[in-house]
């Protein structure tokens, strides 16, 4: 018992303490003198007079034959806090009457810290990775998904629209004169324009399973779940609204305007995001050329 890390005392019935291992005056710094013959309660003037250890010894014990791992922890005056993992044990004579207990005291003040800090640690890698992945998938101007992001959360989409058999649209939005506002006015005019694109997509498609992105330049893509053919007039105008609002709160001498693709996805085709894509993008360069009727623009893909 000299020989273990943890500190030990072996106590008598009437809990004062008749023996103490090495580890134990090391690790709570006292000695033989003022620890021996002493009630374990008035140990180092009163600092063992732990309310956890009195529950313990003197009401979980009393019961039972042994406890194990039993968590205290206490401010000692001169150690500082502790925090202590306790195993007791009754030790029977002939008599079959208990004629010691024995307490085991293993200091995991130390390892709870380790634990703590690569908890801690664990959390900080966990929150820079969410954040690199943010990064990853996230434009950074515009706070929208990037291509990749995109790409990533409207394959998953799409798998969910097939098994629960619902309806998508998926609308390119073109930010009309990128261009002429950068060359004009300058590339912070031009950033500042794609920000209130930005900010008007997520007015008109606030759901929480609609997805947007900004795809790179001027391009834009929502991605929208139950949108029938016949909502795409519905979204049209709301875009018009928000961009009319927008720009009736600005006072720049250029006025926002949009064009727009739509794509209706086919549950019972075999069409990828891809294919998606390259319907609404169609759709788009259309709509940019003729500038028709909405409802002639709005393709619908058969895969």
């Amino acid at each position: 018992m000299q020989t273990v890390h943890e500190a030990i005392l072996i106590l008598s019935p009437d809990l004062h303490v008749r023996w103490a291992n090495r580890s134990f005056y090391t690790t709570f710094q006292v000695g033989p003198i003022e620890t021996e013959g002493q009630f374990i309660f008035d140990l180092g003037n009163h600092q063992w007079d732990i309310p956890r250890l009195r529950t313990l010894l003197e009401e979980i014990l009393p019961k039972c034959n042994e406890f194990k791992d039993f968590e205290v922890e206490h401010n000692f005056l001169s150690i500082g806090r502790r925090t202590m993992l306790l195993n007791a044990k009754k030790l029977h004579g002939e008599s079959n009457k208990p004629e010691m207990i024995l307490l085991m005291i293993e200091d995991t003040t130390e390892r709870n810290r380790v634990e703590a800090e690569r908890f801690k640690l664990h959390l900080e890698l966990k929150k820079a990775n969410e954040a690199l992945r943010a990064l990853v998938l996230i434009d950074d101007l515009t706070g929208l998904h990037n291509r990749r992001g995109f790409l990533t959360f409207a394959e998953q989409q799409m798998k969910l629209a097939r098994r629960n058999k619902r309806e998508l649209l998926l609308v390119f939005v073109d930010l009309d004169g990128l261009k002429q506002i950068n060359d004009t006015f300058g590339h912070q005019e031009g950033d500042w324009a794609l920000v209130k694109t930005a900010e008007i997509l997520k007015q008109t498609f606030h759901r929480d399973l609609d997805i947007m992105a900004r795809l790179g330049g001027d391009e834009f893509v929502v991605l929208t779940i139950d949108s029938f053919l016949e909502g795409a007039e519905i979204i049209s105008a709301r875009l018009e609204e928000h961009l009319k609002k927008t720009n009736a709160q600005t006072n720049c001498i250029y006025q926002l305007s949009f064009s727009l693709g739509m794509t209706r996805f086919n549950l019972k085709s075999s069409m990828t995001i891809d294919d998606l894509m390259a319907a609404a993008d169609e759709a788009l360069y259309k709509n940019k050329r003729a500038r028709t009727s909405l409802e002639k623009l709005v393709m619908t893909c058969e895969g």
